[in-house]
């Protein structure tokens, strides 16, 4: 039979109350962690989001349109045969507040492993601060061509805000086979 003095018995009841308390916060500070990576601008930092289907601007909470984001999000994007085209949604979360209005994106075929620039434009935003901007581009079979990997990045001041790597497939031309020595 074990015997407790009176003083070992409330440092006994501490211990169990600091650990109470210990355990009450963690699960509180475990909410606010699970509420902060519910936030789309933490939870896709840095990336750029691709879908063919135009993205929702809002939905009935947070994780709901983090839900929403990651079902449309597609690497793969298949050629419109009419158009010779690829249109392609694009959702950019900033790696931080953006302090201007302006930011540059830049398209670069790295199908060989090489970064070459196929086209860049300017893109403005509605105000300073911004995290995020939902836009979509139409990408033409002539300036682009057809199976290739594009790398998209974000820029504002050589500062590289977001990216995203993405594929655009396509039926490429068809050879006869046979040669015609004649032309010259």
């Amino acid at each position: 039979m074990l015997h407790f003095a009176k003083g070992n018995m409330l440092s006994r009841v501490s211990r169990l109350v600091v650990l109470a308390a210990t355990v009450i916060g963690l699960a509180f500070s475990a909410s606010s962690i699970g509420v902060a990576q519910a936030n789309p601008e933490r939870v896709f930092r840095g990336q750029i989001i691709t879908s063919p289907k135009a993205f929702p601007t809002q939905a009935k909470s947070k994780r709901a349109y983090v839900r929403k984001l990651k079902k449309l999000k597609k690497t793969r994007f298949v050629e419109n045969t009419k158009t010779q085209s690829w249109k392609i949604y694009y959702a950019a979360f900033f790696r931080r507040p953006l302090n201007d209005l302006e930011v540059t994106v830049k398209l670069y075929d790295i199908t060989n492993g090489r970064k070459k620039m196929i086209n860049s434009y300017e893109q403005y935003l509605n105000r300073r601060g911004e995290r995020s901007f939902i836009s979509d581009i139409t990408l033409e079979r002539q300036f682009f061509g057809v199976n290739k990997r594009i790398l998209m990045i974000m820029e504002t001041r050589n500062y590289v805000l977001a990216q995203a790597r993405f594929f655009i497939i396509g039926e490429g031309e068809k050879s006869s086979g046979e040669v015609d020595f004649t032309k010259d």
